[in-house]
């Protein structure tokens, strides 16, 4: 991120993002300091920046890829959709087509229209749990309270782990991912269920502790449930082979296959013997 526009503001604010990422310890952390960074700055001024960053990631340069990392961590709140937004509409205004691929939002048409991104990302309120006959059975002899589920979740007994992550409630199974119980094989299953939940599937994708996970956020972009910008803004994060079975999977968006194709054809050129064989 250098050359001849080496001293403009963008550019300077896209190689202090950069350089923070070694100093930081976790994701978690250099996602919230990204999150108050762009705060402080005009929406011309983000997207400007995050341009400079998206496509240094696509140019291979690793400590851009971990701030892109967290920028999709902070996009997938459901608190900042306006910002996201207002992101969207600077960097295709602006031709800023790295951040526009990473924040594009389908357009519904035609066999397509039941997948509105809207619909797909709203969250139920607290007291909106989902009918009794869709949610697990706890061995109980009766369908569980929201609360007594959520009690649950928080200190999950190991027999019941897989009927937590199958409970429909977001705010479930967010509780069961922040426990020390859980390892990656179960969050891979969980992401990987058809059918499956979107607002469950939202919540794994923005979860810190699991939306790094290679494995998990390429189960992800692979379950058709998954809103189709959250799929979107977590392929621009793939590598090439993960790409290339995006790509082929037709019962995904067009537009996210769209997007998988643009990232993969952008990436830089890789050895064969590099390249991992699929499974």
């Amino acid at each position: 991120m250098g050359g001849e526009r080496a001293q403009s503001p963008a550019d300077r604010r896209a190689a202090r993002w950069c350089k923070v990422v070694v100093a930081v310890r976790t994701a978690q952390l250099l996602a919230s300091y990204l999150r108050v960074e762009l705060q402080a700055l005009s929406t011309a001024e983000a997207a400007e920046a995050l341009e400079r960053v998206c496509a240094a990631s696509d140019a291979g340069d690793e400590r851009a890829e971990a701030v892109v990392h967290a920028l999709v961590e902070v996009l997938t709140d459901p608190a900042l959709e306006a910002a996201r937004e207002e992101l969207r509409d600077e960097a295709r205004g602006q031709r800023h087509l790295t951040l526009e691929r990473l924040l594009r939002r389908p357009y519904a048409s035609g066999a397509s229209s039941t997948r509105l991104p809207r619909a797909e990302a709203a969250r139920p309120a607290e007291d909106d749990d989902p009918p009794a006959s869709s949610l697990p059975d706890y061995g109980k002899g009766r369908p569980l309270t929201l609360g007594e589920r959520k009690s649950l979740a928080r200190r999950p007994p190991p027999e019941l782990i897989p009927k937590i992550l199958a409970d429909p409630h977001p705010d479930v199974v967010r509780m069961v991912l922040a426990s020390a119980r859980i390892t990656e094989d179960h969050v891979v299953r969980l992401a990987t269920r058809r059918p499956n939940r979107p607002e469950v599937l939202q919540e794994l994708a923005r979860h810190p502790r699991w939306c790094h996970r290679p494995r998990v956020r390429l189960s992800l972009v692979l379950n058709p449930a998954t809103p189709t910008p959250i799929a979107i803004a977590l392929a621009s994060l793939l590598r090439r082979h993960e790409l290339a079975l995006v790509i082929e999977q037709s019962a995904l968006h067009p537009a996210l296959r769209a997007a998988a194709l643009e990232r993969y054809e952008r990436l830089p050129p890789i050895s064969a013997e590099d390249e991992p064989e699929l499974q």
